[in-house]
Order: C-alpha cells, then sequence, then structure tokens
C-alpha cells in the first residue's frame, strides 16, 4: 500500500518545480549514502578521551602575545563598519532589510517571481511524489510525510501573495523580539532523510535553515494564511519564522534602535544569557554575538550594562525596554580581537551540542564561527562555503593531505584561517605537536567523522580542539579531515571591497 494519504491537484508550475534539488540554503550539507545490504548502526560515538579540551593549554595565557590583536585595528574597525551597514546600512549596496534600495533592487528586483520559484523549489524538495527511497522526507515518527502533509503546508503558504505586491512598504520592516527559528517551510514538523543512512535522521533536519536572535532587524515578505509565520528577510538569510517573534517597527522606532555612534552597541559574549527587563519580564535568551543597543556610555569599571531590548505589544509592533546584563555576558562591541577574547568566548562555547541549522538554538559549524566572530565585529556568512569569500582564498584541493597540513603549519594565521572541507568549516588556531609530528590545531562545531565509504558516523556531536592528523589512531579507516575532495583556507584581513589605510599596522600572526 502506497504511504501517500491522497494525492491533491497541485498547479502546473509546482509540478515543475517537483523535480529533486539541492537544499538552495542548506548549511555545513551531508549528503545521503546509500544503505548497505545488511543493517549495521551507522551510529558510534568518537572517543574523545585523547583529546585535551582545557582552552587554556592551547590558548595560554601567559604567552606573549595573548592581548595582541590578531586583526590590525584599522582591519577590525572596517569589519565593524561593514557589520552595522549589514544590519542598519541606507546606501544603495548595503544588504540591509531595513534599506528601501536593498529591498527594492535586490528582493523584488525580479518583481516577486524569484521568491515565489524559491517556494515552488522548496516545496518540490519535501513533496515525496515519485522520489527514489533515499531521498524520502521521514517526520518525528520515523513516517514518510504525506501528500496530504505538503499539500497542507503548501496551502498555508499563500503562493501567489509573493508577486501581488512586489515593492517596498515601510510597514513591512520587523525586528526579532525573540531568539527564531528560520524554516524552509511554515511548520515546525521535522524533514528527515532515513535514520538509516549515515549522517542523516536527527539532528538533520532539513526544513531547518537557521536562526534569527533577538534584536535583530527583518523585512517581512509575506504572512502565512494562519497568521501564525512571517516570511523574512534576515541580514544572513531568507526563510519562515514565527510570527510571535517579530515586531512591526516604524520611522522613529529605527531611529531610536540603529542611529547611534558605532561604540553604541553592546554584544553578548556568553554561550546564552537570559534577559528580563526594566519590570523583571523575562523577554528571550541571548545567545552569542547578540547586537543590543547600550542605552547610557560604557565604562571599564562597569559591572553591569543597562541595554535597549525589543518587546512586541499586543498589536503586533515592536516597542522598546531596557535591560541590565552583566559584564560577564555583555561587552561594549565589538570586543577586541586577540586570542584572550577569543578563549573567553570558546570558553564558553566548548562542549556544546551540535545544532544543524542552529537547532534547538545551539550552533553547527558555520553559525559557531559566525558567532564568534560576530563579538569582533566581522560579519561572516551564514553557510560554510560562502565564508571562504570573507578572506583571502587559497584552493588546496589538489594537494595532497600531507601538503595540506604542511600549508597550514608554514603559512596558516593562527586564530583568522578558515578552514573549508566541503560541507564543514574549521577556525585555525596554531600547531601542535602529535606524536613528533607538528600539526595544526582547530576548534570547530562538528557533528561526526566517516570513513571513506561514507557507512557510518564516529559522533563527536559539538564543538571541540582536535588536532589535523593525517590519520586517526582510535580509528584508522576514519576518513582524515584533511583528506577530503574540498579542501581551501581563508584568511580573514580587510573586509571586501574595503582598501586599507597607507599606515595599516601588520596584525600579529
Amino acid at each position: 500500500m502506497s504511504f501517500h494519504a491522497i494525492s491533491p491537484t497541485r498547479t502546473l508550475a509546482a509540478r515543475a518545480a517537483l523535480a529533486s534539488l539541492v537544499l538552495a540554503l542548506a548549511a555545513c550539507a551531508t549528503p545521503p549514502a546509500i544503505a548497505p545490504h545488511a543493517y549495521v548502526d551507522p551510529i558510534g560515538l568518537f572517543p574523545m578521551a585523547d583529546y585535551d579540551q582545557n582552552v587554556d593549554h592551547w590558548i595560554a595565557p601567559a604567552s606573549a602575545n595573548y592581548d595582541t590583536p590578531f586583526l590590525s585595528t584599522a582591519q577590525q574597525r572596517a569589519h565593524w563598519e561593514a557589520y552595522l551597514a549589514r544590519y542598519f546600512g541606507t546606501r544603495e549596496h548595503d544588504a540591509s532589510p531595513w534599506n528601501p534600495a536593498f529591498i527594492t533592487n535586490r528582493l523584488y528586483g525580479q518583481g516577486g517571481a524569484d521568491i515565489v520559484d524559491l517556494q515552488l523549489r522548496r516545496i518540490g524538495n519535501y513533496d515525496n511524489e515519485g522520489k527514489p527511497t533515499r531521498s524520502i522526507g521521514y517526520g518525528q515518527n520515523y513516517r514518510p510525510h504525506t501528500a496530504q502533509w505538503i499539500y497542507d503546508v503548501e496551502r498555508n503558504m499563500n503562493l501567489q501573495q509573493f508577486s501581488q505586491a512586489p515593492h517596498y512598504a515601510p510597514n513591512a520592516r520587523a525586528i526579532a523580539t525573540d531568539a527564531l527559528l528560520v524554516r524552509e517551510l511554515p511548520t515546525m514538523d521535522p524533514s528527515f532523510y532515513s535514520h538509516r543512512l549515515a549522517g542523516e535522521g536527527y539532528p538533520f533536519d532539513n526544513l531547518q535553515i537557521s536562526s534569527v536572535r533577538p534584536g535583530t532587524p527583518l523585512y517581512v515578505l509575506g504572512h502565512s494564511i494562519d497568521g501564525a509565520w512571517d516570511y523574512v528577510q534576515t541580514p544572513d538569510v531568507q526563510g519562515w519564522v514565527q510570527a510571535h517573534g517579530v515586531g512591526f517597527v516604524d520611522d522613529a522606532f529605527v531611529s531610536a534602535w540603529s542611529h547611534r555612534a558605532s561604540d553604541g552597541w553592546g554584544v553578548v559574549i556568553a554561550a546564552s544569557m537570559p534577559v528580563r527587563d526594566q519590570r523583571g519580564t523575562f523577554r528571550f535568551d541571548a545567545t552569542a554575538g547578540t547586537l543590543l543597543p547600550l542605552a547610557q556610555s560604557a565604562t571599564a569599571a562597569a559591572l553591569q550594562y543597562t541595554v535597549l531590548v525589543p518587546a512586541r505589544d499586543i498589536d503586533g509592533r515592536a516597542v522598546i525596554r531596557e535591560a541590565q546584563m552583566p559584564d560577564a555576558a555583555l561587552a561594549p562591541a565589538p570586543i577586541a580581537a586577540t586570542p584572550h577574547h577569543l578563549a573567553v568566548l570558546i570558553k564558553s562555547l566548548i562542549g556544546r551540542p551540535y545544532g544543524w541549522g542552529n537547532m534547538n538554538f545551539y550552533n553547527d559549524c558555520s553559525s559557531e564561527l559566525q558567532s564568534i566572530f560576530a563579538t569582533f565585529g566581522v560579519w561572516l556568512p551564514r553557510h560554510s562555503s560562502a565564508q571562504m569569500t570573507a578572506g583571502d582564498m587559497t584552493d588546496l584541493s589538489s594537494d595532497s593531505p600531507a601538503q595540506r597540513i604542511d600549508y597550514l603549519v608554514e603559512h596558516g594565521k593562527p586564530m583568522r584561517t578558515l578552514i573549508y572541507i566541503g560541507g564543514h568549516v574549521m577556525l585555525y588556531l596554531g600547531n601542535t605537536t602529535r606524536d613528533g609530528r607538528t600539526v595544526p590545531l582547530v576548534y570547530q562545531d562538528i557533528w561526526g567523522m566517516r570513513p571513506a565509504d561514507n557507512s557510518r558516523r564516529a559522533v563527536i556531536g559539538g564543538s571541540v580542539i582536535f588536532p589535523l592528523l593525517l590519520r586517526i589512531p582510535e580509528d584508522p579507516s576514519l576518513e582524515s579531515l584533511a583528506a577530503t575532495r574540498i579542501f581551501q583556507v581563508s584568511v580573514l584581513g580587510m573586509p571586501s571591497g574595503a582598501a586599507p589605510p597607507p599606515d595599516e599596522e601588520n596584525p600579529a600572526s
């Protein structure tokens, strides 16, 4: 008996979009593997006991450069200006959700047709009709999603709305008044590939794109028919978020929130911090990298800071409240890009569970680095491959694993070199010695390691400090992270399009 409960009539345009496509906005993607004939559990645990996770042993407080910036003052200043422009800029090319030029020229440049096309492709990705077994999407009950399920989701999306008013509207500006999950479709139902495939099943909910930190500018492109979801553009991605965490803004709010000096901001440096306003009302959990306006000038002696926090009133409008945050959780933004401050952030984040697409508001590989560098005022793209564009990229894919390791040892810039290995990104911290060989040391948020045949996963399941080795001694059948098909490194310096001033100093290596 077929698992399809019904087969509703679909539009011709939707039918044309039902071809098997890659997920448009997937971060750190893991391709499905072909299941073996005899089922073997593809999940095991990687033994981490031999890998020291004490951050002070790797970023030593006694080192001479502990408080020496690894990004120069000019580099960090240029990144910070570019960061603020992406959130609040109004120049023609500023990709801010509050920028009329960006909405008009980029989001509505094709009259909304590209938005409709994206929605149709996403619907096609999750319609199981005619799909091969390994491409079928399953719910949390291990059963394939039915035709009725995708039909109901599609109907709730109201696709025609995206081409009915394809122009900038000031009243569509909004702000995240809570931490929000960004979804490909307006549903919290997950969609997993079969758990029998290595690297699939939990936690890889393919509908999960990313998350939005509280205080993030948004532009609302549409609403679900039931009113529970808004389709939004964030400074990073585009997708569906739950409407109860969206507050609409006007010119007065935008001015009060964003029109301030570049030193008028605070950034969260804790992994997660509950925020209550001055009335004692809980507002949200703020994760590392959350940017909030300072309500008063910060001082070096401050033990706590007063920040502005957004709240949603009964009519869905954003209002401003104040909150107190301790200096252990928040600092004036951006913080200096020093090994000391990087160590503080890693100590806060290390060991936390892996969260594909920010599932449960945990980080995956790219969002871990995005959260860290946001505190330094450096905006990184949300997706692992795109993060290579943030710096000066060198492609080592044609080199041998030993040549890649030697390149990093000799030419890597500690704390500002990103390493992309195809679906995964890491941060180079420096060098260490392992079994008599000098090897690179990396920080990464990783699900697990795999053998060359992709038949199983040795799960790490969180953020760790780990050496890049030619051979994994605990399990030699596992593929070295230096032996992947793609291997690229990108060194952060001046942001793209920014020229260094004549007196630019050299950052510490």
